[in-house]
């Protein structure tokens, strides 16, 4: 028996981590397990009907090393925090960042409101949602408002009112600021919209109709009235909704594909029976079973603040499933069961689900297929050095020279690298001078690119012949001559006297070595490919500038309250984050910032009370 053989035979029977590690005594895999050495023993017996990539990772493993705990929810918490710490190769990593949009109804408040977040929190508010496109979510929205006139209002603004907004002129908010409705009527409005986002619609026509008919009885026939509109509009929603499930509760089904070199996971949102869409995630196949990538995708999906639904179909039973159900309970605050569904409804939902993860990673390919195509032809027609599989785009944002700032971003194989996205703010430059600006932005990036051996096929300009030639000065000056260089100008029209709007569909690709501008027409994959690529460029300059312009616009908003130095102004909006925050603040709240005594606290907390009135 070899050195490792031994170690397996002596690892511990308990609950606990272990890791795999190199001969170099990198870490390859973490895993958790009720009984380590069963479960690594596993990883080394019968090797027949094992993965070639796990046969690839078992071969490369020389050591184990293994974290006992007293419990197997230990491990389970345990195993999450060394992933996080140590990034191993065979881990599945869950790059979504991203929490979708729900709508929160703040039951804990007398008169509750809707509100749309990002994070679950722990309190007596309801959770609809996720929605997986904010436009969704503004339909859903603009749909309640009309329906059912719920407050709009901030909670600042609701308990300082003198009289009723313009929503309660127009009919879309009761006015429970002024005491226009008492709080048991207001409630049994919020009751109605708490059904009608369970989509409990048959129960709430029911009611609705029953109200409609003692309106009438009573001979308010222009109540009755707005009560069947509102059951028309109701009843037009129900005619729209896709039911899919006769099981009402909430649940996310998740299906899985295997795709050559890739594993796709795709998640299915239905709420109250209905399908409001889904997501899709892929990863590498590194050879770990079905039931193991499962189990990690859970844990790392449904994090600190993300909505939990009440079940969850997976295609595979997975290892410690009572701990996962577990932990996603005690997240919740509420039951949630984890289901292997094998025939039923439940059944086809999941094979829906796992149809989704097929198409979503073939799709996937042939997109990756097409980029490749792309790129090739565009070494091709703007006749460039080499295939740019590495592109960076440039970009100038100012306001009449004002909070002027140059943006980069940075594309590999056709798609985004965020990381590697940089901001410029413009140092050397006063007045609205792009030409030296974009030298100033250029001469910053290369000067350290070459240091670092860091420089990219293509580089990109927003703009025409100008622009390209401070380019070309740039290079020069720094010697960089395996780079290409093109710049992408909208085309302007001359029409008698007068310059007309720019036109996206005249594009004008702008070479160093080419006399002529290039035209490729509007529906060329090239320019698509390059338009994409200088949009984000555009966009991710003016989110930066907007920035800028907004922490001016805090600061002068601050610099307004007689007083308050510069000092006081720093500690609150380090200590509040934000002016809205300040201004929503508590007298108390206020008294707990940095450098706040009780005569500041008054002149802060009186200043915005004043701008409100």
């Amino acid at each position: 028996m070899n050195l490792l053989g031994q170690k397996i035979e002596s690892l511990p029977t308990s609950p606990g981590v272990y890791l795999f590690k190199d001969r170099k005594g990198t870490i390859l895999y973490i895993g958790k397990a009720g009984d380590i050495k069963h479960r690594v023993s596993s990883y080394f017996q019968r090797p027949v009907g094992k993965d070639l990539k796990t046969l690839a990772m078992l071969e490369k493993v020389t050591d184990i090393d293994t974290l006992v705990t007293d419990t197997e929810k230990e491990a389970f918490i345990l195993e999450n925090l060394l992933i996080k710490e140590h990034h191993p190769r065979y881990n599945i990593k869950l790059r979504d960042d991203k929490n979708y949009p729900c709508l929160r109804l703040s039951m804990e408040e007398d008169f509750p409101t809707l509100t749309v977040v990002r994070r679950i929190k722990k309190d007596e508010s309801l959770y609809f949602g996720p929605f997986p496109s904010a436009t969704s979510l503004r339909e859903t929205l603009r749909l309640i408002r009309r329906l059912f006139p719920i407050r709009t209002c901030r909670n600042t603004k609701f308990s300082g009112r003198l009289r009723p907004c313009i929503n309660y002129g127009m009919g879309r908010c009761a006015g429970p600021c002024c005491g226009k409705i008492d709080r048991e009527h207001y409630r049994e409005m919020v009751h109605q919209v708490k059904m009608f986002l369970e989509g409990k619609n048959k129960d709430l026509v029911e009611g609705l109709k029953k109200r409609m008919e003692e309106e009438s009885e009573q001979l308010h026939f222009e109540k009755a009235a707005r009560i069947r509109d509102q059951i028309d509009d109701i009843e037009h929603v129900i005619e729209k909704q896709k039911m899919v499930s006769s099981d009402f509760s909430d649940q996310d089904v998740i299906g899985s594909h295997r795709q050559d070199h890739r594993i796709a996971i795709y998640s299915l949102f239905i709420r109250g029976g209905k399908l409001l869409g889904g997501k899709g995630f892929t990863f590498p196949s590194k050879g770990l079973p079905d039931e193991e990538i499962l189990s990690s995708f859970l844990h790392q999906y449904y994090r600190e603040g993300k909505f939990i639904p009440e079940q969850i179909l997976i295609p595979k039973a997975i290892p410690e499933h009572h701990l996962v159900e577990q932990w996603l309970t005690e997240w919740k605050g509420k039951r949630v069961r984890i289901l292997v569904p094998g025939r039923g409804d439940k059944k086809h939902l999941l094979q829906m689900a796992c149809e989704n993860a097929k198409q979503f990673v073939l799709e996937k390919e042939e997109l990756e297929k097409d980029e490749e195509m792309a790129l090739k032809a565009l070494r091709e027609k703007l006749h460039l050095k080499k295939v740019p599989r590495r592109i960076e785009a440039f970009d100038i944002s100012n306001l009449q020279g004002g909070n002027a700032v140059g943006s980069m971003v940075f594309f590999k194989n056709g798609k985004p690298d965020r990381k590697r996205y940089r901001h410029f703010k413009i140092k050397t430059i006063e007045g609205a001078d792009d030409y030296g600006m974009m030298y100033e932005v250029l001469l910053r990036r290369y000067q350290k690119a070459i240091g670092m051996n860091d420089l990219p096929d293509l580089v990109l300009l927003d703009g025409g012949r100008g622009q390209l030639n401070v380019a070309q000065e740039v290079c020069n000056e720094l010697k960089m001559k395996d780079i290409d260089l093109v710049s992408l100008a909208k085309e302007r029209v001359v029409e008698g006297s007068r310059v007309s709007r720019l036109r996206k569909t005249e594009e004008k690709i702008f070479h160093p070595q080419i006399k002529d501008p290039i035209l490729l027409g509007k529906h060329s994959p090239i320019l698509h490919l390059l338009d994409r690529i200088r949009n984000e460029a555009h966009r991710f300059a003016i989110t930066y500038h907007k920035k800028l312009r907004s922490r001016e616009t805090i600061k002068s908003v601050l610099r307004e309250i007689p007083g308050i130095g510069k000092m006081r102004q720093t500690a609150l909006l380090k200590y509040f984050g934000s002016v809205e925050k300040i201004k929503e603040a508590t007298k108390e709240e206020l008294s707990k910032a940095p450098k706040m005594n009780r005569k500041s606290t008054q002149i802060v907390y009186q200043f915005f009370r004043k701008r409100e009135e």
